[in-house]
């Protein structure tokens, strides 16, 4: 018997590739791959009994979309990262993790790169996906964080230090399945630890770059303290988390100098440009609701004020000042399945809808190094699809909403619902 064959019909076709969209389109999905994609007149679309048809006359058909950055193992509200981390076991980070990666996957997400979870979290939750115990999109994980000691994410279990220190860190997270290395190049969110400032020297990072590439996986840099991505830049880094451009003296500054060297090295950036961005609305709110603001919540708003406004301009100069590829993704921290926010911003900060959306399609694919699998609607490419009421081309927010998600060739039921 052969393989299950799906013929799906939209309004338009956007293939991820950046070329216009086709009309009246018809994708030919055969197992879990797709046979055929273009105008209805050119394609020859198969008919009978057993093939399952998908009719979406008034909709748009577009590549699953791709989050390059997140933590599944969190997504626990508004909650420190010291408040989970002392309460969750990792069992309850798994199933939390489970529960977070069905959500994205509803959301649209087909494909995620997990940036740092806690020792076997994310490798025990894609082990669980392959017997089919939970439903996830296709996960490209890290596992834990290669980080100094007492550095950013060091509750992960993955502090190392030396030379020889990191290498030998690098070497068990390849045995343990890493797909890519990540680095934290600097401080973070970690209590105790200081963004303004670069964690890893130059001669560790270097180290780090090297055994991955020797053992065949990428490497990618949280890179909050501006020092912290030129010292990136020096080790050849990949790609860059962030680019925060943050001073010593906590200021934000961008540097173009650095950014003409991110250009020059070809090194792609995913800003993770929303976080931060529904904490600012929730204390904007409550002060334009007439609620007192604590001493803290007034200075946490106006470092957020700050903040969200600086990471919106430096994306929009990296982007059309140095034409650096932007890759969506959004650092999910306290939610999953608000993927569009992203790409929302990203328009904000100038881009097209047109390339945002090739940031979380096409190009997204080529970052994560999945492009002959994922990211374009063409044939042969893995059946990962999804289909929004209206055009995302003349407003980016209709992919807030799915009308259908397809995974393989598979439709994504909702996940189940929480009491």
């Amino acid at each position: 018997m052969g393989k299950a064959q799906t013929v799906i019909r939209a309004k338009a076709l956007l293939d991820g590739t950046g070329a216009p969209p086709v009309p009246n389109a018809v994708v030919v999905v055969e197992g879990s791959r797709i046979l055929a994609a273009g105008p209805e007149e050119a394609v020859a679309a198969p008919r009978g009994p057993d093939v399952r048809e998908l009719d979406y006359p008034d909709a748009y058909l577009l590549p699953g979309l791709i989050d390059a950055h997140t933590h599944l193992m969190f997504g626990a509200g508004e909650a420190t990262y010291e408040e989970v981390i002392e309460r969750d076991t990792d069992e309850i980070m798994l199933l939390r993790a489970a529960r977070n990666a069905h959500i994205h996957l509803n959301a649209g997400v087909t494909t995620l790169r997990d940036c740092g979870a806690r020792n076997q979290v994310t490798f025990d939750l894609r082990r669980g996906v392959d017997q089919g115990l939970s439903l996830a999109p296709r996960l490209l994980l890290s596992g834990r964080p290669v980080t100094v000691t007492g550095g950013h994410f060091w509750w992960c279990n993955g502090e190392a230090d030396g030379v020889q220190g990191v290498r030998k860190a690098v070497r068990r997270l390849v045995e343990d399945g890493a797909d890519f290395i990540k680095i934290m190049a600097s401080g973070g969110g970690t209590a105790g630890t200081d963004n303004r400032r670069p964690s890893f020297s130059v001669e560790e990072l270097r180290a780090i770059v090297d055994e991955a590439h020797n053992q065949g996986v990428p490497t990618t840099a949280h890179c909050i303290a501006t020092q912290s991505i030129a010292n990136a830049l020096d080790a050849g880094v990949d790609s860059i988390e962030h680019a925060t451009f943050i001073e010593p003296d906590g200021s934000y500054r961008f540097n173009p100098h650095i950014a003409e060297r991110i250009a020059d090295q070809g090194v792609r950036v995913s800003p993770t440009v929303q976080t931060g961005y529904r904490r600012r609305e929730k204390l904007l709110a409550m002060r334009e609701e007439g609620h007192a603001l604590t001493p803290m919540d007034k200075s946490r708003l106006e470092d957020l004020q700050i903040k969200c406004e600086r990471q919106v301009e430096f994306l929009g100069r990296l982007w059309s000042e140095w034409g650096i590829t932007i890759v969506a993704g959004t650092d999910a921290i306290s939610s999953f399945g608000d993927y569009c926010l992203g790409l929302e911003l990203q328009v904000e900060a100038g881009m097209s809808t047109a390339e945002v959306i090739r940031s979380a399609t096409g190009v997204a694919a080529q970052a994560v190094g999945l492009d002959h699998l994922v990211g374009t609607l063409e044939p042969g490419k893995e059946a990962d699809l999804i289909v929004v009421d209206q055009d995302p081309l003349a407003d980016i927010r209709a992919l807030r909403s799915m009308r259908m998600v397809m995974q393989r060739g598979g439709i994504v039921p909702p996940p189940p619902a929480m009491s």
